[in-house]
């Protein structure tokens, strides 16, 4: 069971928070601890994963922790009667990156890094916190595959190990592999209530609730949709993207022409050729080429900020001039 096969929110998780030290486990005044094969202990397990997936039919919650050099705090909430899923992730001092995702329709995810609020305002929505990205196939089933549900916890890559039964019916298996120390705690109902990942220098605690969620969306008034925002990023560096088509389009005619003069057409055609392959790449018809004298006008304007840019691109015997 190492951590290479663990769900992906956990091994994420896990990579990030390199330097965690180890939290003090709880201790019982009466244990009863046997040794379990690999075929037993994984039979063991199979039942608990049973018996929680049964119990996470109506809801279910998990929430990762850890301190260390860098806090970390995780938490993954699953609504089925709404077929909605929510993961949040805190690392360090840092903000809340939060994801919403809905069964047939898609996924919230919220914005934290400075371009994309810069995008927000210069479209004259400063108040947007979240980018929705349409998706009618998403299957909770299917997307939950990468989290770290019971099933998933409890049933990849079991070795053999040890259970310790306490005196309040709770039960502890643990197991190496490699250098991994993994302790799953069991409830006396039969459910898993915490699975522990302890490594050399740092321990990793995914603990676990059984109950109806409610995960809300976020409001329409701090959410844009996906190709509005896409849109947006594109010419919030508009200047520097005309700018480029204009200069990559001039240096593949003068490259073209190989020091013979460079023709009028061949200016055209590789200026034409650059705006085309870049409002393929961004998704937007942002930059705009038109015929004038000697060459080509490049050029493109911010339907939010009504700026426009614009250069022409001519040939000049060998040369290529470029002006903006």
């Amino acid at each position: 069971m190492s951590l290479a096969s663990r769900p992906a929110l956990l091994l994420s998780t896990v990579s990030l928070a390199a330097g965690l030290l180890a939290a003090p486990g709880a201790a019982y005044a009466a244990d009863t601890t046997i040794s379990l094969t690999q075929q037993q202990m994984a039979a063991e397990l199979k039942k608990v994963a049973g018996t929680s997936t049964a119990a996470a039919e109506n809801g279910w919650k998990a929430t990762l922790s850890g301190t260390g050099d860098i806090a970390i705090s995780t938490s993954y909430v699953v609504d089925p009667a709404h077929g909605r899923a929510l993961e949040e992730s805190r690392y360090g001092k840092g903000p809340v990156d939060t994801r919403v995702s809905v069964a047939g329709k898609g996924t919230y995810y919220s914005i934290l890094d400075a371009t994309s609020r810069s995008v927000v305002k210069m479209m004259g929505r400063p108040a947007v916190r979240y980018v929705f990205t349409a998706q009618p196939s998403l299957n909770l089933t299917t997307y939950l595959e990468d989290a770290p549900t019971p099933a998933a916890m409890l049933t990849e890559d079991i070795p053999a190990g040890t259970k310790t039964t306490h005196d309040n019916g709770w039960t502890d298996y643990a197991f190496n592999n490699g250098g991994e120390r993994l302790t799953v705690q069991v409830a006396d109902t039969g459910i898993l209530s915490q699975v522990q990942i302890s490594l050399t220098d740092f321990t990793v605690k995914v603990t676990y609730a059984y109950e109806p969620q409610r995960v809300s969306l976020p409001s329409p008034a701090i959410t844009m949709d996906s190709v509005t925002f896409d849109r947006g990023r594109a010419y919030l560096d508009m200047s520097r993207s005309v700018a480029a088509v204009a200069n990559d389009g001039a240096a593949d005619a003068r490259q073209a022409a190989k020091g013979r003069t460079v023709t009028v057409s061949s200016v055209r055609k590789h200026v034409r050729r650059q705006a085309t392959t870049f409002n393929a790449g961004a998704r937007v018809k942002m930059v705009k080429v038109a015929d004038v004298r000697g060459g080509v006008r490049v050029s493109a304007t911010n339907p939010w900020t009504a700026k426009t840019v614009d250069y022409t691109v001519k040939a000049s015997g060998r040369k290529v001039t470029v002006r903006g």
